[in-house]
């Protein structure tokens, strides 16, 4: 009895929406005087399943050809580049869930020990744990096309510079992949993106700078001198109160991480909604997924369905209308 009810509860959260309980957020988007922005933000697995639920909500509602610009940090950052090159939802689901950890984590053995054996105290380990060729490999299939001038929609993504001073970076031209895997190499974990010819320095995980784009695309609105007021639809993922203490070097390193970048996150939300309210309308989602162990994708199908039944909710005509005084 419970597995039926389980398959009977997936195939509701899994069903068409219907457009007609949709058309506040339809008309929102498509209004002349807005101009649709997607935000997608970083969150290891959880924050794949998160914004892939969110862009597969966006193809029913064909609100896709409505959107201006599209930007990503880290997870966000290979979701959204994969979109706007041509790669539906559907084909993203479909990868990750037959993924496990040997699909993506090639771990930097012969450098590891080398270190630990023939430094005292491993005083020069490796810039990162996982070497990222084999992530690479995946996210370049997923690119069906190759440069930013390409996309479907115009793209942008955030990294940090590795030249000391952490520097935000938004890529907007150029190849696709160096700029993705440069959005999502987590310090320690991932080793970060090189320098390539006729950059100052290499770089790694935006997360570190701006978790979610929001500071950075309102920015690029104002610059741009559009009268149009912003709508941003952006996800976060700061995974769920009930979250388990740390345990183990990894587990606790990449938990503070997390910790300094929800610290900034919290700063810059609340400039955002206090110094640009009159100049952005901001629908901000949080699915609250608890967060699982990194490159765990033994938990895809869960993560997908509790962020899409979530945004299925807080988008519909009456969430909306309590968020924004909608009718």
């Amino acid at each position: 009895m419970a597995a039926t009810n389980s398959l009977d509860r997936q195939k509701t959260i899994e069903s068409q929406l219907e457009a007609e309980d949709y058309s506040t957020l339809h008309r929102l988007a498509t209004a002349g005087e807005h101009r649709l922005v997607v935000s997608l933000g970083g969150g290891s697995t959880a924050g794949l399943c998160g914004n892939i639920a969110l862009i597969h909500l966006l193809e029913e509602l064909e609100l896709k050809q409505h959107i201006s610009e599209l930007w990503g940090t880290s997870a966000g950052a290979i979701v959204g580049g994969s979109w706007t090159t041509g790669t539906t939802a559907a084909e993203m689901l479909a990868t990750i869930r037959n993924l496990d950890s040997k699909d993506t984590v090639d771990l930097c053995h012969v450098a590891i020990l080398r270190s630990l054996l023939l430094r005292p105290f491993g005083r020069f380990l490796p810039d990162g744990l996982i070497q990222g060729r084999r992530l690479a490999l995946l996210i370049d299939a997923g690119l069906k096309v190759k440069d930013f001038q390409s996309c479907t929609i115009p793209f942008r993504c955030i990294a940090c510079s590795d030249d000391g001073r952490n520097r935000r970076k938004v890529f907007r031209k150029g190849l696709l992949l160096p700029a993705i895997l440069s959005s999502m190499s987590l310090p320690g974990i991932l080793a970060p993106r090189p320098a390539l010819e006729g950059e100052e320095c290499g770089y790694y995980d935006g997360g570190l700078v701006e978790k979610t784009p929001l500071i950075s695309p309102i920015a690029e609105h104002l610059r741009s001198g559009d009268k149009r007021k912003l709508l941003l639809i952006a996800t976060h993922f700061s995974g769920d109160e009930r979250r388990k203490p740390a345990h183990g070097f990894i587990h606790r390193f990449v938990q503070s991480i997390y910790a300094l970048e929800e610290a900034l996150w919290g700063y810059q939300l609340k400039e955002a909604r206090q110094r640009y309210r009159d100049k952005v309308t901001l629908l901000l989602l949080n699915p609250h997924i608890v967060e699982p162990t990194l490159f765990d994708f033994s938990h895809v199908t869960e993560h997908y369905l509790r962020a899409r039944e979530n945004f299925k909710h807080k988008l519909r005509n009456g969430s909306l209308a309590l968020t924004f005084g909608a009718d």
